[in-house]
């Protein structure tokens, strides 16, 4: 595998509450090593779009803000600020709906939600925003990653949670022009389909009110905010779907596991195999027992575009090492490696040099 590495910039950590930020550990596995047999059964992937999730949307959603600073030439540093569901309201909602049929799962959820547990085969760390997450978005803003082609778009998001760097380019893209012949198409991949509908898609509806409320240009604010309010009608979702429609945006989401039928629900349309791709994961190689599906996962995605004659590249933000839980970057690009042959050209765009575990931004291209 070829391998060229350039340091791009270093930067600090982003000073937003230890609430919504969560790090990988020893201690957030609720499993013991040597009990694989106990996990549960891999969800099988599923494709899902808005209007199947619009009817359980509450009424209110509390949520906060982070601005993510950027360096990006012509913008002054001026930080984006993006709107996230806060983790009390998501807990608060999984425990209105938690039903007889359903109690179990819920309880689970809540759990995870509660203690930062990650449970393989069951919830793998949705609900929080995690630190590689905020290096990722940084960066996406820093390069313009948006306008790097004159094409139609595609971002796709594996264990998007969250989904903090999608915002980014999502508010960038709010901030421009209304353009209906600019074709952006956003995949959500996570494998808990609850994270996707209670936090990703309340996340594009809070990102998308914040931006356009504030096309005025209100300054933005430099630190995460205390939690606001925002009322959740019939109308508000209505001029959401409508805006998205007359910029050009559409949207789908896919829960369950890495695998092939993964892959074919990312590219069930035409249009979708036919744009260029940017793949987006950060924090997704913590775990030794996942990178093979992962690994391969991400080369079916990264091939299918070219196989279509457009562009497609990868950029994985991670810790260098996953201490007490085996994964991390040198085990990835190994697995790669083994996939792949001397297919891919990997680059590190960035190398953050921090007093707890290094964090990397790797750049893959199909040689």
């Amino acid at each position: 595998m070829t391998s060229t590495f350039s340091f791009g910039f270093a930067g600090d950590d982003i000073d937003i509450d230890d609430t919504e930020v969560s790090d990988v550990n020893q201690a957030d596995f609720t499993f013991r090593r040597g009990v694989s047999d106990a996990l549960p059964e891999l969800v099988p992937a599923r494709r899902h779009h808005m209007s199947e999730w619009i009817t359980s949307l509450p009424s209110q959603i509390s949520y906060n803000e982070v601005a993510i600073p950027t360096s990006q030439q012509g913008g002054a540093g001026k930080p984006v600020t993006l709107a996230r569901r806060d983790v009390y309201d998501i807990r608060t909602q999984l425990m209105a709906e938690d039903t007889a049929e359903d109690s179990e799962e819920n309880y689970e959820l809540i759990a995870g939600l509660e203690k930062g547990d990650i449970k393989p085969n069951f919830y793998e760390g949705g609900f929080k925003t995690w630190e590689c997450a905020l290096d990722l978005a940084k960066l996406l803003l820093d390069t313009n990653a948006l306008t790097e082609t004159s094409g139609a778009r595609h971002f796709i998001e594996l264990g998007a949670g969250t989904a903090v760097p999608s915002l980014a380019l999502f508010a960038q893209l709010l901030s421009m022009e209304p353009n209906p012949q600019r074709r952006v198409h956003f995949t959500f991949g996570d494998y808990n389909a609850a994270v996707l509908r209670l936090v990703t898609f309340p996340n594009l509806l809070l990102t998308w009110n914040h931006i356009v409320s504030n096309v005025e240009g209100t300054p933005c604010k430099e630190e995460a905010t205390e939690d606001e309010l925002l009322d959740i009608s019939t109308e508000l979702v209505e001029r959401f779907q409508r805006d998205l429609e007359r910029r050009g945006i559409t949207v789908d989401f896919v829960s369950g596991a890495w695998s092939p039928e993964f892959v074919n629900l990312v590219f069930s349309s035409d249009k979708e195999s036919r744009s260029d791709a940017l793949v987006l994961a950060s924090e997704t190689i913590y775990s030794p027992a996942s990178l093979q599906a992962f690994s391969d996962t991400l080369l079916a995605l990264l091939r299918r575009p070219v196989q279509e004659g457009v562009s497609s590249k990868a950029l994985i933000a991670a810790k260098k090492v996953y201490f007490g839980v085996g994964g991390g970057v040198d085990e990835f690009l190994a697995v790669m490696g083994d996939i792949s042959g001397s297919n891919l050209t990997v680059q590190e765009r960035v190398d953050i040099k921090s007093e707890g575990v290094g964090r990397v931004i790797l750049e893959i291209i199909l040689a």
